[in-house]
């Protein structure tokens, strides 16, 4: 299954995704995406599991122009999510801060006030949009 599930990202899903951002950049689009490779690495990272051609996929992952995680204290998220056990989300909070340092992703404290938080990620926004668009944005979080 894991020789399967990798050729698949590898071969349809990451050509298709890479093209499409850049087929949308040369046409002067912005693209924003949801953070669904990065979740399928960091739960593989968690789970202890080496999918094949792993440095590959990572290579292949189109690097955002402006990406976010949004970062909470565990019983916070544990108090959001009561289906995982506490262990679960501090091994998933460390998969996505290995994935920061990967993909050079933004942590944003979701402990300031939620009109903080927006008015960071929108000044990020809007100086990646002025310097040279079209640009790739993701949004993820560690919750």
């Amino acid at each position: 299954m894991r020789v399967l599930s990798s050729t698949y990202l590898l071969f349809v899903y990451l050509p298709l995704l890479a093209v499409g951002v850049r087929a949308r950049k040369l046409l002067g689009y912005s693209t924003i995406a949801d953070r669904y490779v990065y979740d399928l690495i960091a739960g593989s990272w968690g789970n202890g599991v080496s999918v094949p051609s792993e440095r590959l996929l990572v290579r292949m992952v189109p690097r955002p122009d402006v990406s976010f995680v949004l970062e909470a204290d565990e019983k916070r998220i544990l108090n959001d999510r009561p289906e995982h056990s506490l262990e679960y989300i501090m091994n998933e909070k460390h998969q996505y801060s290995r994935l920061v340092d990967v993909f050079r992703l933004k942590k944003v404290s979701t402990d300031d006030p939620p009109e903080v938080v927006w008015n960071k990620i929108v000044e990020e926004i809007e100086l990646a949009i002025h310097c040279s668009p079209p640009r790739t944005i993701v949004v993820g979080s560690q919750s």
